[in-house]
């Protein structure tokens, strides 16, 4: 004797459109991590070292301080993330 098969449909996948992704992004606390540590390198790298120094170095310190500024920026990003999701629940 075999058993019978699920009449029923497979559960379907849902479908994650370009709102999906946006909110996902704007939750997520990496996000506001790696967009303050590119921020703060944009900002401090000129600063940091003169234009007259070669192309290599100015690019490894941009991403030093990128890493620097995402390493940092952990509890704060939590923070505002969680607050940001406050704000949409209570909505």
């Amino acid at each position: 004797m075999q058993p019978q098969k699920d009449s029923s449909t497979p559960p379907r996948r849902e479908r994650r459109g370009p709102a999906y992704f946006f909110f996902y992004f704007l939750f997520t606390p990496d996000t506001w991590r790696i967009l303050t540590g590119t921020i703060a390198a944009f900002i401090l790298t000129p600063r940091l070292l003169p234009v007259d120094r070669t192309g290599m170095g100015r690019y490894v310190l941009f991403i030093m301080i990128v890493v620097v500024g995402w390493a940092i920026t952990g509890v704060p990003a939590r923070w505002f993330t969680q607050r940001l999701q406050n704000l949409f629940k209570s909505s």
